[in-house]
């Protein structure tokens, strides 16, 4: 399945820009929001969301496209959720913690800064802009061939019961049902992948076996779970970790994609990185509870 992963910004660090606009940390009364200068657009406006899923605050500028003296300045706290209903699309500029970045955002689409590598700030794709359910990871699918091979790994068969937290198009729980009869239920906040999962069941003839579940993941009740599957960021992995070592069984299996699980160390038994159809790699990570 599913998720996760670096947004591929549209617009690129261009330092002639920056040189222009440049940076300042100081806090000035804000201006307009992106938004206000709209009019007849506003007809049209979708809402544009930004997430911070940070343990700290984050300073930003966002404005229109191509309307750099219209940039409001914000800092956004750990948690928050800021809101541009906008017709076009936004530029916002921050600094990662090791240089500065501009990227271009779609109307109507949510994301999240997030940490990349330590303590590097990284804008994201995938935040729902949901204020009632917790932002996971951003959607992006696992290829099959890393599918296959988790479930090797997790050594699934027709007896275990098999939870994909942050389901996506359900492919983990579909395969493990199809190829060796187990029972899946997928989870994830996107309605749209659900009914997605649902069909792709349907078409696999394996309906009977999984259901999804459209849902904050965090308060899934796993308890029934045998094997759990995961292709979260870190942060993510050790949100879900409590919920895991309240709810999973003694013996059963926690796989997975890219990312450990933070204070689980002494429960890894197993990593293994695995090529996919492009020559890129990934990482497996088993863990017996």
């Amino acid at each position: 399945m599913k998720r996760r992963l670096k947004i591929v910004p549209t617009v690129v660090l261009v330092l002639a820009a920056l040189a222009f606009f440049p940076f300042s940390c100081s806090r000035r009364q804000p201006g307009p929001s992106p938004a206000a200068s709209q009019t007849a657009e506003d007809v049209r406006a979708r809402e544009t969301t930004v997430r911070n899923v940070t343990a700290n605050p984050v300073a930003y500028k966002i404005y229109p496209s191509g309307k750099p003296e219209a940039r409001e300045t914000r800092e956004i706290a750990p948690g928050a959720i800021d809101r541009f209903p906008t017709a076009v699309p936004l530029e916002i500029e921050f600094n990662t913690g090791r240089k500065d970045a501009i990227y271009s955002l779609d109307p109507g689409s949510p994301y999240s800064f997030r940490y990349d590598e330590g303590t590097t700030v990284e804008l994201f794709l995938g935040s729902h802009g949901r204020s009632d359910a917790v932002d996971l990871a951003p959607w992006v699918p696992t290829p099959q061939l890393v599918v296959d091979r988790m479930l090797e790994i997790a050594s699934v068969s027709g007896k275990d019961v098999l939870f994909d937290i942050g389901c996506g198009d359900g492919r983990i729980v579909i395969t493990a049902a199809r190829r060796y009869g187990a029972r899946g239920v997928g989870i994830d906040i996107d309605k749209a992948m659900i009914e997605e999962s649902e069909r792709d069941a349907a078409s696999a003839g394996v309906e009977r076996q999984v259901k999804f579940l459209c849902m904050d993941a965090t308060k899934a009740d796993i308890s029934e779970a045998t094997v759990v599957s995961l292709y979260l960021l870190p942060e993510s992995n050790a949100l879900m970790r409590p919920l895991l070592e309240a709810q999973l069984r003694p013996k059963s299996r926690v796989v997975c994609h890219n990312y450990t699980i933070p204070g689980w160390e002494e429960k890894q038994v197993l990593s293994e990185t695995v090529k996919d159809e492009n020559g890129e790699d990934h990482y497996i990570y088993l863990y017996i509870r």
